[in-house]
């Protein structure tokens, strides 16, 4: 259990690391996740605040609103975000913030990656890392030994830590030398 333990630490750790690395890029990305989501929460929230198909559910917030606004001008925020409810025009603005939602994704990924490579950052599966990961190396290391430990011997793992520097120190079977 404590492999388990050590594993989720150094896996929280590295969250932690990559969220202060890359601010931007989990702010674009998380934004892009939300606007994502929208075609299943656009009608859920729609629906939450009383706007339905047969038009403004009565005592609700939406109901509160047509009444303190008296006649309903066409193309007015109420009246948009009625025509969403009831399966209108509006309703495929749903399926375009969710496009952008999943391009804006996209390219938090894409532009994590490039800065990646741009610093030379770069792990690789073979283990063969440079001195520029020296940090995400020892992150990972302890959650790498932790799994290699519960893999059978004849399977084949996936990041050769014998060749993992840290500290200018070399691992060889888990033990840093």
């Amino acid at each position: 259990m404590e492999y388990l333990r050590d594993a989720i630490n150094s896996t929280i750790s590295f969250g932690q690391d990559v969220a202060q690395e890359h601010k931007t890029a989990l702010a674009v990305g998380s934004t892009g996740l939300a606007l994502a989501t929208a075609p299943i929460t656009g009608p859920a929230v729609l629906g939450a605040v009383g706007f339905s198909a047969s038009g403004p559910v009565a005592a609700s917030f939406a109901a509160a609103w047509q009444s303190s606004l008296g006649v309903v001008q066409a193309g007015s925020l109420f009246a948009t975000l009625q025509g969403a409810a009831m399966g209108g025009a509006a309703a495929g603005t749903f399926t375009a913030a969710s496009n952008i939602g999943v391009g804006m994704m996209g390219s938090a990924a894409i532009g994590t990656q490039w800065t990646h490579i741009k610093n030379g950052i770069w792990l690789k599966r073979d283990g063969d890392h440079s001195d520029t990961t020296e940090h995400y190396c020892k992150r990972l290391l302890p959650a790498c030994l932790s799994l290699k430990a519960n893999i059978d011997e004849d399977e084949d793992f996936p990041i050769d830590t014998t060749k993992c520097m840290i500290n200018d120190s070399h691992v060889v079977e888990g033990k840093i030398l």
